[in-house]
């Protein structure tokens, strides 16, 4: 299993190694250049940043790489169901702006505004957001042919490019450019993937064209996944984080989120190089259920080995880590890692389950999941906010993960278990 998952997987990896030093260098940046308060702003814009593109890329995108993946779809009904995704796409895009803007313009923006106004910083962030969303959506078309290569080499050259323009702007000493040179990174790799489409134009020609019914109910089905997702997961991390920052300042919030930034470095290699090879393969074996949980349990079982090696390395050398990747300090935060690393142990296996059930379309039972999850983090944090301070919030994400790995075990026994 091993070798068969490292083969058809190395690439991914490669590509999500080149994304996590990115990542990790762009922490570094913020930290060097403006301390715990630019790592706190930073994971603020970033989750920011997520409200616009996660339920097109947890939705749509999914509903693109599922269908186009199916051997059985039509490459009639293939083309039909991306021209819709991209104009279902472009209607949130603007409806989430719409709704963030007229009714919670203040909530949401102003903490990025210090030196521009809110107008002139939409007017780089808007058109940003619109090709990081083009991005995702012609990406899930490339990994859909399983062209992980093509893949790889797509994100690796917009990283390069993401750290090279944040480089560039952290130099300039202006906390708002900073951030606003991630989102424009990111919205290079656009030329990117569109360089990949102008290489592969005889293989597969993409077409905007009208919307249709039985895309429409296709797509809705994983976009309903999404919101949950969105309202449960980076809505509600959006809200506590501003409690927290409210109750205790941007320097000692920027300690809890170096180690939530950790956590997010490296669930995004595993997302990345699982997730680029599982979710598509689970996608192909859809009809034959035998084969899938196979496949199912012996991914889940090599992962968790592999899980608990990498983070027992990290919480034995925690204080040198955060050290390492931040700067001088952050070692103060050590404390917090113990319980957030066992929480990150229950979600990336809570990962693999949550796949299975949008694979599989289950779609109630994958948002009673969510706000199963989500209900007991509220809860936590309220009740141990008091006696534990800033480790209430990874006491609160590790019973919320086992809680969420817990109710998925539940949702998938037959599955699993037949």
């Amino acid at each position: 299993m091993a070798s068969q998952f490292f083969k058809s997987s190395r690439w991914s990896f490669l590509a999500v190694v080149f994304r996590a030093i990115g990542g990790l260098t762009i922490n570094k940046l913020f930290a060097v250049f403006f301390g715990t308060n630019g790592i706190t702003l930073l994971s603020h814009f970033q989750n920011l940043t997520s409200l616009f593109t996660l339920l097109p890329s947890e939705g749509i995108n999914r509903a693109v790489m599922k269908h186009w993946s199916d051997p059985k779809t039509s490459e009639e009904s293939k083309h039909r169901l991306w021209q819709t995704g991209f104009w279902i796409t472009n209607l949130i895009f603007i409806a989430t702006f719409a709704m963030l803007y007229f009714w919670w313009r203040n909530y949401f923006f102003s903490r990025f505004v210090e030196h521009y106004s809110i107008g002139q910083f939409l007017t780089i962030f808007l058109p940003a957001i619109f090709l990081m969303l083009m991005t995702g959506l012609l990406n899930s078309v490339i990994l859909s042919f399983r062209d992980v290569k093509g893949y790889a080499l797509v994100s690796i050259s917009g990283i390069v490019l993401l750290v090279a323009v944040v480089l560039w702007s952290v130099n300039m000493g202006n906390l708002d450019q900073a951030l606003l040179s991630f989102v424009v990174g990111y919205a290079l790799m656009f030329f990117c993937s569109l360089v990949y489409f102008i290489l592969n134009r005889k293989e597969v020609t993409l077409k905007i064209g009208k919307p249709d019914g039985a895309s429409l109910k296709k797509i809705s089905q994983f976009v309903l996944m999404a919101i949950s997702s969105i309202v449960l997961g980076k809505l509600l991390d959006f809200m506590v984080r501003d409690y927290v920052i409210e109750l205790y300042g941007l320097d000692r919030t920027g300690l809890w989120q170096s180690v939530a930034k950790m956590s997010s470095s490296y669930l995004l290699v595993f997302s990345g190089t699982v997730g680029v090879v599982y979710y598509p393969k689970m996608a192909s074996l859809i009809n034959d259920e035998k084969a899938l949980r196979s496949y199912v349990l012996k991914v889940m079982s090599f992962v968790a080995f592999i899980t608990v090696i990498c983070l027992a390395i990290y919480y034995l050398n925690r204080e040198f880590v955060l050290n390492l990747f931040f700067a001088k300090g952050f070692e103060k935060a050590a404390y917090l890692v113990r319980f957030q690393a066992i929480g990150d142990f229950f979600c990336i296996l809570s990962y693999l389950l949550a796949y299975l059930l949008s694979a599989r379309v289950q779609t109630v039972k994958y948002i009673v999941a969510q706000l199963f999850s989500a209900l007991i983090y509220v809860v936590l944090v309220y009740l141990l906010m008091g006696r534990f301070n800033l480790e209430a919030l990874t006491l609160a994400y590790l019973w919320r993960y086992i809680g969420f790995f817990l109710i998925l075990i539940l949702f998938n026994r037959k599955f699993l278990f037949t």
